[in-house]
């Protein structure tokens, strides 16, 4: 999860997240290091933050290589 390095980047403290989510501070560094995983906010963090939720989660790489996969279906299923 890209959450602390896009907190940063936004000069925010995990005291301003948790005002934003309505949650105890301690929430945000389990959101930061994997212990807890981030469902029900995810939607609201990333509208507060002005990102996706594919950029919170950091699924680029994930997306990317399925995307190459769908082409190549594509490709395969036309060479046919």
């Amino acid at each position: 999860m890209r959450l602390k390095e896009i907190r940063i980047e936004r000069g925010l403290k995990q005291k301003d997240i948790a005002e934003i989510l309505n949650v105890q501070q301690g929430a945000i560094s389990k959101y930061e290091n994997g212990t807890v995983l981030l469902t029900q906010d995810l939607i609201k963090l990333s509208i507060a933050l002005e990102v996706t939720p594919n950029d919170l989660l950091d699924f680029v790489e994930e997306y990317k290589n399925y995307t190459e996969y769908l082409i190549s279906l594509k490709k395969e299923d036309s060479s046919s």
